[in-house]
Order: C-alpha cells, then sequence, then structure tokens
C-alpha cells in the first residue's frame, strides 16, 4: 500500500496508483495492524474503491479486503483501448472498419457481446453486461457468507460509466 502510493518507481509499471495516498492515520503501522487483524480474510486483497468508486486514499472509512474475482472485475485496461469507451473495440473487415465489438470479461474469461453501429450503443450493451455480471457474482458472494454487507450494497450500487 505504502509503496503503490508513494514509490515513483513502482508508478512506471502501474501508473494507476499515481496521486493515491495513505491517510495519516494509517502512516504509523500499529494503527494500520489494528484495522488489517479486525478485517482481513486470508486469500483476499486490499481495496480502496469499490466502496467509493473512483476513490484514491487507504483509509478505514474506504477500504475493504475483497476475493481475488471481485476485484479483478474492476481492473481496466486503458493503454489497449484507445479513444473508445471501456469494453468496446473495433471490427476490421481486411481495412475496412465495419463495426464496434464489445468485449468483457467475465470471471476470468473474455466473453463477446456482439457488434453495433455506433461505440455508444456498443458501450451501452457492454455496461448492461457488466453490471448484470457485477450484480450476479455480488449476490453469489453474499448468500455465501463471502463478503460484508458494506461490500454487497457498494456491488449492488455500482455503476459502469462511459468515462470508465
Amino acid at each position: 500500500m505504502i509503496a503503490r502510493c508513494y514509490n515513483e518507481k513502482r508508478w512506471i509499471k502501474q501508473p494507476t496508483y499515481k496521486g493515491c495516498l495513505v491517510c495519516e492515520e494509517w502512516k504509523r503501522y500499529s494503527n494500520f495492524k489494528l484495522w488489517y487483524d479486525n478485517n482481513h480474510i486470508d486469500g483476499y486483497d486490499l481495496d480502496k474503491d469499490i466502496l467509493i468508486k473512483g476513490n484514491r486514499i487507504y483509509s478505514p472509512e474506504t477500504c475493504c479486503f475483497v476475493p481475488s474475482e471481485i476485484n479483478s472485475m474492476f481492473v481496466k485496461k486503458n493503454a489497449n483501448r484507445g479513444n473508445l469507451p471501456i469494453g468496446v473495440y473495433v471490427k476490421y473487415r481486411g481495412l475496412k472498419k465495419v463495426k464496434y465489438g464489445v468485449s468483457i470479461s467475465l470471471t476470468g474469461k473474455r466473453g463477446y457481446a456482439g457488434y453495433y453501429d455506433t461505440p455508444e450503443e456498443a458501450f451501452a450493451a457492454y455496461k448492461q453486461a457488466k453490471e448484470s455480471h457485477i450484480k450476479e457474482v455480488a449476490q453469489k458472494y453474499f448468500d455465501d457468507g463471502k463478503i460484508t454487507k458494506r461490500v454487497y450494497d457498494a456491488l449492488m450500487k455500482y455503476e459502469v460509466e462511459i468515462t470508465d
């Protein structure tokens, strides 16, 4: 967490952490350790932006532990998509652009949700599929007692935005 926020060399490989901060309380290790011991679940990932979308601060109010499957649902590959909305790519036939396709990662497997005439139509299909998948996974983990109500509620309210 400290390295993600303050190690400039790490930002080369993980630029999304540039500008992230650790709250003053957690800069004292004993405070973080107390929170960690009360909240940690073996095999789960520390997350700072599921409870509050776009959050850039690690703190007791903003962090939670989630299974890797849930955490990985929110990884964005900005460099791969260029200027298109999240989940959208251009379908070519030869050198001619013919449609906009939808590509979505569902539980670690790449899926495709059709072809559309505009990037906006393709994004709408991606948004519906992604939000539905997030809710399905949230329900499964909550029903199995594997995520807290706080995490469940955040996942059920999560909205994919065209600017993501």
